[in-house]
């Protein structure tokens, strides 16, 4: 009886594990090649699109990883596991930083009221028309 439980929880673990990881790689190439039509179009939000579709997408990877530890059956194993829940949890971090300094980005050009480029060409000119020693 133990047996047939625990055989019928790993493998259940593993099509939950396999299921979620192809989410994960879905919502990352769906979110990315759209990403990559916005860039084309010069939509001003593909970057913050793109950065989305990662983190949530990573965060489905995130949510297998920890569901393989269910299935992990010595230490080796779960050091590894644990080791990438750490590099996958300091991605999604770094994504979330990088979010935040574009929204920043985005609401102190929306204060001025200017967009990217005329902030650039401002810039340039105020540069232009800098003293020169």
């Amino acid at each position: 009886m133990h047996e047939e439980l625990n055989h019928l929880v790993s493998t259940f673990a593993g099509l939950s594990i396999d299921f979620l990881e192809l989410i994960s790689i879905g919502i990352i190439l769906y979110t990315t090649f759209l990403a990559f039509f916005k860039l084309l179009k010069h939509d001003p939000n593909a970057r913050v699109y793109l950065l989305h579709g990662q983190s949530i997408g990573l965060t489905f990877k995130l949510g297998s990883e920890i569901l393989r530890t269910v299935t992990a059956r010595n230490m080796d194993e779960l050091l590894q596991i644990g080791m990438i829940i750490v590099i996958k949890a300091a991605m999604t971090w770094l994504i979330h930083w990088e979010l935040k300094g574009i929204e920043h980005e985005q609401s102190a050009m929306s204060a001025s009221k200017k967009t990217l480029g005329e902030v650039i060409h401002s810039k340039m000119k105020e540069h232009d028309e800098a003293p020169k020693q």
